[in-house]
């Protein structure tokens, strides 16, 4: 049985980001440059969830170093392949590459009828920070998500006396 695996993208990928965009988003699917711009920027990550060779899941992150900030723009992952941990995976290698930049929080919209992902975010930390109304289109709401990044405690080397 083969694992998923979470890696960073790149252009050999596009095709599978795009098949993920329309299946998960529809209407609200991140363009073709809009994809390409994730990848290509310096400000901007993407991950994919790979099996085997096919891309099953995505995330798309972007950097605000002057505030400190990560944004994550969207995690989705293709429907028949739900519910195994893999939107969670993703979350938590967008997380770690955060963590490494030493950002202090990480930022998210969620549609509010999005039972599962607010869940998700929940249950890794993330608090509700305030409703954006018609972020999705006319009566198509989301919720703000905020979670801070975990305190680095720093060793004292202590001399003994």
């Amino acid at each position: 049985m083969l694992a998923v695996i979470v890696r960073p993208a790149d252009e050999g990928d596009i095709r599978g980001l795009l098949r993920i965009e329309v299946e998960c988003f529809g209407n609200e699917k991140f363009s073709a440059e809009t994809v390409r711009a994730f990848i290509e920027r310096s400000d901007s990550f993407v991950l994919v969830a790979a099996l085997g060779t096919e891309v099953i899941g995505s995330a798309m992150c972007m950097i605000a170093n002057s505030d400190r900030e990560g944004r994550i723009a969207s995690v989705a992952v293709l429907p028949d392949r739900r519910r195994h941990g893999t939107g969670g995976k993703l979350l938590a290698e967008c997380e770690a590459f955060f963590e490494r930049h030493g950002l202090a929080r990480y930022t998210l919209e969620v549609d509010t009828m999005n039972e599962a992902a607010i869940m998700l975010y929940i249950s890794k930390g993330y608090e509700i920070n305030g409703m954006i109304e018609n972020f999705y289109g006319a009566g198509r709401h989301a919720y703000l998500m905020v979670k801070r990044a975990p305190v680095r405690k720093r060793s004292v080397a202590v001399r003994p006396s």
